[in-house]
């Protein structure tokens, strides 16, 4: 007789669960794709920047809007199951935070150990400030979603009073910011980087309370074909880049529309997904993936770096990118990098609990958002910067204190109200990123 499923809390979508873990490798995978080593010297950039095939995957492929959507989906949980037992925007924002900071710190830490091994043995300074470079990549998604995740408490007030509001204006102000980019060459892209990823992360906040899946899957469908066929029309009649990798940064309206893509195309599916998610082999590998998803997202980058560093001392050769060398040596590059990241699965958990206990001591919402300032600054300067520049030295010092902060707390003793909606967020293992 099989064994019984373990026991799921009822307000737990497994089909979250499940798109979160399933995201992950693909993440991976592209990453460890898209690193190109070549040249004499060796030098570090995308492989992938001239392959034509890369421009129609990214239409299935990039899964970023599903990220936040899945996000929003948690963030909002989150937040209410906290708010329902009294808890603040403070509190909330600061367990996410640290819950965010203290693994970033670590695996920057690490790419870090790993850069100055690389030049201990006696790497091409040249090759190690572009490679340090490319490994810093990743970085944007956390310090856009500590962005968002900062704005739950607020965007929920704003879903519960005006959904309908809150979605369009959100949206309006995307395609206002690339009409301003884009036909009057004033440079405010960036401020996509705020509205296009808090509307994302609000389709999240509508899978939460069933919006999409209670309409009829015919017209779930309709939506999704319109929403690319928009996105179709904004490729051939408007001048968009049809990769949508390079309308990830910074955002366009482009994913704003993949993001509408997406939730519909994943309420079609949640039924067949739930239905997986009731095996147990599913179930265990799923939940793998959740339980060491920060560890693979934000170390797989100190995997590579470990995997290239065996390379070099091996002396085994790079092969030109893009050759058919090159790809089928893509398949032991990705094993590697797999095989290291297996292990770091098994060695940073033990020591990421190590970090100190957060003190009960409350924190103005100010200092609570003061902190996440102090992250995204942080990895904002790393990400475009790079590892190798005098600045990362402070950024790492301006994260660590951040840290220091939100784990201390203070300066008023949390009330007993505070301490339950604390015990009840911890409860909430899915809501990391």
């Amino acid at each position: 007789m099989a064994r019984a499923v373990p026991r799921i809390p009822p307000d737990r979508d497994l089909s979250i669960d499940f798109v979160r873990a399933i995201c992950l490798p693909v993440v991976v995978l592209l990453h460890a794709l898209q690193m190109g080593i070549a040249g004499d010297p060796l030098r570090a950039f995308n492989a992938l920047a001239e392959w034509r095939p890369l421009t129609a995957i990214t239409w299935v492929g990039m899964i970023m809007p599903t990220f936040f959507i899945a996000g929003g989906f948690a963030g909002i949980t989150t937040w209410r199951r906290m708010h329902g037992a009294g808890g603040t925007a403070a509190e909330y924002i600061r367990a996410r935070m640290l819950r965010l900071a203290r693994p970033v710190l670590f695996a920057m830490l690490g790419v870090l150990a790993a850069m100055g091994i690389l030049a201990l043995c006696g790497a091409d300074p040249e090759f190690l400030r572009t490679f340090a470079f490319r490994l810093a990549e990743p970085l944007w998604f956390i310090a856009v979603y500590a962005i968002c995740t900062s704005f739950v408490p607020l965007m929920a007030a704003l879903h519960r009073r005006a959904a309908w509001a809150t979605y369009f204006t959100l949206a309006g102000l995307a395609v206002a910011v690339d009409l301003v980019d884009r036909s009057l060459h004033v440079p405010v892209g960036a401020l996509n980087w705020l509205f296009v990823w808090l509307f994302v992360q609000q389709l999240g906040f509508g899978v939460r309370d069933q919006w999409y899946s209670r309409r009829p899957r015919r017209l779930l469908l309709v939506l999704a074909l319109v929403a690319y066929a928009l996105m179709a029309v904004a490729v051939l009649g408007m001048g968009y880049d049809p990769d949508m990798i390079a309308n990830l940064n910074p955002p366009t309206v482009l994913l704003l529309l993949l993001g509408l893509a997406q939730v519909y195309l994943f309420t079609l599916l949640q039924p067949a997904i739930r239905a997986a998610m009731r095996q147990r082999p599913v179930l265990v590998g799923i939940g793998a993936l959740g339980v060491f998803g920060m560890v693979v997202y934000l170390w797989h980058t100190v995997a590579m770096a470990v995997v290239v560093g065996a390379q070099l001392a091996l002396g085994l050769p790079f092969p030109p990118v893009l050759t058919t060398t090159w790809w089928i040596t893509r398949i032991p590059w990705v094993l590697a990098i797999v095989a290291v990241l297996a292990v770091l699965c098994l060695i940073v958990p033990r020591i990421e609990r190590l970090w100190p206990a957060e003190r009960a001591r409350r924190m103005p919402l100010w200092a609570a958002l003061a902190c996440a300032v102090a992250l995204v600054a942080s990895v904002g300067w790393v990400l475009t910067q790079g590892y190798l520049t005098p600045g990362t030295g402070a950024a790492v010092v301006l994260l660590a204190g951040a840290i220091a902060w939100l784990t201390t707390g203070g300066p008023v003793q949390r009330t007993p109200v505070d301490a339950k909606a604390r015990r009840s967020d911890r409860t909430e293992t899915g809501a990391q990123a």
